[in-house]
């Protein structure tokens, strides 16, 4: 009775709608990659990649130099072995793929460039949505 008492207090409240995880929710990584290191940015891409094969709903935030693999105009960059691929590639490979992709809403301004120049898939992060995403307690928030 003291259970359900405090439930319908919470739920009148408004506690009922905290960024708590759900026991059916499934797993979230949303990746923060700042790295202008071109390992260190194809390390996240693959990581990324294998965590959406085995389900995981993964998402990207680009920002500082990475945020220039998301620009049409990105130099492909050199092949990182064993892979054979740029992160510029790895990076396209997940957008086409389905994986939410933005930028900070700090690139594009200092970058001096618009949302047109961004690869189709990528789009402008809105910090007030990016922060709500952030601390939905089934994401994983990973920085590289």
């Amino acid at each position: 009775m003291i259970t359900r008492s405090l439930a319908a207090l919470a739920l009148a409240m408004g506690l009922a709608f905290s960024p708590v995880a759900r026991a059916d929710a499934p797993p979230r990584v949303l990746a923060l990659v700042t790295s202008a290191d071109p390992q260190v940015q194809g390390m996240a891409f693959v990581l990324l990649n294998q965590m959406r094969q085995q389900g995981v709903t993964v998402e990207v935030m680009l920002c500082g130099a990475a945020g220039d693999l998301a620009r049409r105009d990105a130099p492909a960059g050199e092949p990182l072995r064993p892979i054979n691929a740029s992160p510029a590639q790895m990076f396209r490979n997940l957008v086409q793929a389905g994986v939410r992709a933005e930028v900070c809403a700090l690139y594009l301004p200092n970058a001096g460039v618009g949302p047109e120049a961004l690869i189709e898939g990528v789009r402008p992060a809105a910090p007030p949505d990016m922060a709500r995403r952030m601390l939905v307690a089934a994401t994983r928030v990973l920085p590289f």
